[in-house]
């Protein structure tokens, strides 16, 4: 028998060598359970076959492989910033370097046959070091890659070109990599969750009769917005508690910033739910054995990662997703919403909000899962119909699949390529936060510009967006920062409900951090995502929309914004907007003429020829403007008294004198061309308003 360190993967058979798998993947469920999975059954079928499992030592699966009976190493690794910042930059690499080098020398002392990994950064290591390994002929492992997602990671996407075996769990996958290598496999699950039981899973939890179970989870570590959201619903769903049964895993988060379980029962104490008492709730923290809670349950609240909406569909069931707003490449939303397309599910995006301490926030509102909730309690037919779509999504084979396809590399078997046809574009928006926004332009602009006009599940996930954008601390991540594309949306889709929002970016004063003060931010809320907030997002849904709380804030930006790109849209805006006879505006506009940026003067006196109403208080304001040395200065304020006079707030006669005045300081060059223009357009208009003794024609001004 050779060395074993000499036997190729298409050797073992031959040889009779014990085959040896390297397992990677992990930070979630999503990535753990499916490898798993696929060992117990490797194991099932091959007693003597030899595992190890690479993963980060702070995460899920520290705890979670050992406990399924695998030896376990660890390798540094951590995500790909979604920032452009040098510094997360840097550290990504020197952190990845490292990894890199952990897992060579895992790779040479283990000598896998075959590596298993599905995805996510925590793999990453594992699968470089591999094809660095190869290329200089130390390894000869076969790679076979699991991308259950119908949007690749970046890591896959990577290295697809390393892999011998690319499993897809979406065809429409298929589309990032080489067909020779693809085979679609959908999802592994465990057999314990095919042919569930329903009666034997109530006796085993003490639901008895034909109550309603709702399974609240937020996945493998838990979900914050999730655990919230539910104890928000609980008071509103108490009237249906003799009908209803909420099943809820907390998980067992437990960081600086967020304790699951402690977090979980104060907030039940503050809604007033007696956990004691209350036997139609029943909180736990973790579920080892999952598939006895799927077969009593009648409807699942979940997140979006293919792992979890595997085990619902195999168990047949509806389910309420709500999609991780932070997921890599938004996979989850993605998942979901072909969920809800293919009619197996309902989908609840988070939102966006600030905290007290002006952190920013998702949350998922109670009164919508509630009613959310209800609408399946109330309806069986409605319970069945979802279920039944759900159940046909997924292979029930999937396991099967995928253990024969590592199989086939053992021995050496090439299948056929596939031939997967796509006839449908990519049904995915684009990922980058500029094309996205321009792909909102153009779906507008192909319903006349009407928000209302699009179908309704679109205009949910186009404003799910948006609070996603709205909810990212990155500020340099993309020119001017995401923040800023999530206030555009705001004001394109006529997202009235994040108003809340945007009217705090404009009041907060909190200081900007020392980094973006001196990259030119004055708060946290730095000037051009103010201004943006007034152009796009106040500019749009405007005051009949907003209600007065819109004029109100753009008086106080006017007045007290510091930057005077904000005063000037702010007066722009009130111009176009408000309703003439306005005092307060107008007044506010008048004291704008003495700002001590020309943008802002310049603004102020074109919305005081739309908006003001008092001649004799506004004709001395504009006068001084009339020898400025500006010309810009006085072009605008040609125009508001052009405006002024159609609009019979002034009369000819008033400014028939002031027209040499202006004229005279008006010489004939390039830059005044406009002005003169304009100065000719209003002394037509005058000589239009008076006879030629001078007086008011009859009819003409006011």
């Amino acid at each position: 028998m050779q060395p074993q360190s000499s036997v190729g993967i298409h050797e073992v058979a031959e040889h009779g060598v014990d085959v040896k798998y390297l397992l990677t993947g992990g930070a979630s469920g999503g990535h753990i359970y499916p490898a798993l999975a696929v060992a117990d059954e490797i194991r099932r079928r091959d007693p003597e076959a030899r595992f190890l499992y690479v993963g980060v030592s702070d995460r899920i699966e520290a705890r979670v492989v050992p406990e399924r009976g695998y030896e376990i190493q660890f390798v540094r690794s951590r995500p790909f910033p979604r920032s452009s910042s040098p510094f997360a930059l840097s550290r990504f690499a020197l952190t990845l370097g490292v990894g890199v080098l952990q897992a060579i020398y895992i790779l040479l002392r283990f000598r896998p046959h075959l590596i298993f990994g599905t995805g996510g950064f925590v793999s990453a290591p594992i699968l470089f070091a591999s094809g660095l390994l190869k290329r200089s002929g130390l390894s000869r492992a076969s790679i076979f890659a699991y991308e259950p997602n119908a949007h690749p990671g970046l890591l896959n996407q990577a290295v697809g070109r390393l892999a011998c075996r690319i499993g897809l769990g979406f065809e429409d996958a298929g589309r990032w990599f080489d067909m020779k290598r693809v085979a679609v496999v959908g999802f592994p699950v465990r057999r314990e969750l095919l042919g569930l039981d329903r009666d034997a899973g109530r006796r085993r939890l003490d639901i008895f009769g034909d109550r309603f179970v709702v399974f609240v989870f937020g996945g493998s570590q838990g979900s914050r917005v999730i655990n919230r959201a539910i104890v928000e619903a609980l008071p509103l769903l108490a009237s249906e508690s003799k009908h209803i049964v909420v099943y809820h895993a907390t998980g067992r988060t437990q960081t600086s910033e967020y304790d699951a379980v402690g977090d979980t029962r104060d907030r039940l104490a503050e809604a007033g739910i007696d956990e004691e008492n209350a036997e139609w709730y029943r909180r736990c923290e973790y579920l080892e054995q999952i598939e006895h809670v799927y077969a009593a349950a009648d409807l699942v609240v979940c997140r979006g990662g293919m792992s979890t909406l595997t085990e619902v569909g195999v168990s047949n069931l509806p389910s309420i997703i709500i999609p991780l707003s932070t997921a890599a490449e938004d996979h989850q939303a993605i998942n979901a919403r072909e969920l809800e397309r293919r009619g197996a599910a309902t989908v609840l995006y988070e939102e966006a909000l600030w905290h007290e301490d002006g952190t920013v926030g998702t949350r998922v509102s109670g009164r919508r899962l509630a009613t959310a909730i209800l609408e399946y309690a109330d309806n069986p037919e409605k319970v069945k119909a979802v279920g039944t779509a759900a159940g046909a999504i997924p292979r029930r084979d999937s396991l099967e699949r995928i253990v024969d396809e590592l199989n086939g590399l053992t021995a050496g078997r090439r299948p056929a390529p596939l031939k997967l046809e796509f006839p449908s574009p990519q049904v995915s928006v684009p990922a980058d936060p500029n094309l996205f926004l321009r792909h909102v332009r153009d779906r507008l602009s192909q319903v006349g510009g009407c928000p209302e006009a699009l179908p309704p599940e679109e205009l949910a996930y186009l404003r799910y967006q948006a609070d996603r954008h709205l909810a990212s601390t990155a500020w340099y991540e993309i020119p001017l920062g995401r923040r800023n594309v999530g206030v555009k949306l705001v004001g394109h889709l006529g997202y009235v409900d994040r108003l809340d929002l945007i009217i705090e970016i404009l009041r907060s004063r909190r200081a900007a951090s020392p980094m973006k003060k001196a990259l030119g931010g004055d708060f946290q809320h730095p000037g051009i995502l103010r201004r943006n907030a007034v152009e796009y997002a106040l500019t749009k849904i405007g005051i009949i929309g907003g209600g007065d709380i819109v004029r109100q804030v753009l008086l106080e930006a006017l007045g007290g914004d510091p930057y005077f790109e904000v005063r000037r849209a702010a007066a722009t805006t009130l111009g176009d907007q408000v309703t003439p006879g306005d005092s307060q505006a107008e007044e506010s506009l008048i004291a704008a003429l003495d700002d001590t940026a020309p943008s802002v003067v310049t603004a102020a006196l074109s919305a005081l020829g739309q908006i003001g109403s008092s001649g004799e208080r506004l004709l001395p304001c504009l006068r001084r403007f009339y020898v400025h040395a500006d010309w810009q200065f006085r072009q605008q304020t040609v125009i508001a008294l052009d405006r002024l006079l159609q609009r019979h707030v002034i009369h000819g006669d008033e400014i028939a004198d002031d027209l040499d005045v202006i004229l005279a300081t008006s010489p004939n060059f390039e830059p005044a061309f406009p002005l003169k223009r304009s100065l000719d357009d209003l002394a037509i208009r005058v000589r239009t308003h008076m006879t030629p003794d001078g007086s008011r024609r009859a009819g003409a001004g006011g």
